[in-house]
C-alpha cells in the first residue's frame, strides 16, 4: 500500500511540476509582448468589462501569480514538510520567478521593469495561497489550529 502511495505522490508531483513549467512559460510569453499589444489585450478587457486600465492591468499580474503560487504549492505538497514550508517555499519561488519576469520585460519594446509590479505579483501568489489553504480548510483536509502539529 505504501508503495503505491509513493507511485501516486511521484505522478502527482510531476504533473504540477509540468503544470508550474507551462504557467511559467505563459507568464513568460506575456511578458514577452510588446508594450502596444500588452496594451491591446488590457483594453479589450477595459472596454468588455468598463472597469480602469491599470486594475485590468494589475489585477492580470495578480491572476497570473495567483495561479503560479497555487500550481507550485500542489507540487511542494508532495514532499515531506510542513504546509507552512511548503506554503513559503511556493510564494519564495513565485516572488523570484515575478522578478526575473520583470528583468525580462526590460528586453521586450515599451516595457519597463517595475518593482511596484513585483510586489503586486507577489501579492498575487499570497493571495493565490490563501485561496488554497481555505479551499483545504474548508474540505477538512487541513486544521488551522492542529495542536499535534508543530509546523
Amino acid at each position: 500500500m505504501k508503495q503505491k502511495h509513493k507511485k501516486e505522490s511521484r505522478t502527482v508531483r510531476w504533473v504540477f511540476f509540468t503544470l508550474s513549467l507551462v504557467w511559467m512559460a505563459v507568464i513568460f510569453y506575456f511578458s514577452s509582448q510588446n508594450g502596444d499589444a500588452s496594451g491591446e489585450c488590457s483594453m479589450f478587457f477595459v472596454e468588455l468589462l468598463h472597469i480602469p486600465e491599470w486594475i485590468i492591468r494589475k489585477g492580470a499580474h495578480m491572476a497570473e501569480y495567483a495561479v503560479l503560487a497555487g500550481l507550485l504549492f500542489g507540487f511542494f505538497r508532495t514532499f515531506p514538510a510542513g504546509r507552512r514550508q511548503m506554503g513559503l517555499a511556493a510564494w519564495l519561488v513565485s516572488a523570484g520567478y515575478a522578478a526575473t519576469d520583470e528583468f525580462h520585460q526590460t528586453f521586450s519594446g515599451g516595457r519597463a521593469a517595475s518593482v511596484r509590479d513585483v510586489c503586486i505579483d507577489a501579492v498575487g501568489a499570497f493571495l493565490g495561497l490563501a485561496v488554497v489553504f481555505m479551499v483545504h480548510y474548508s474540505a477538512g483536509k487541513i486544521k488551522l489550529f492542529d495542536r499535534n502539529k508543530t509546523d
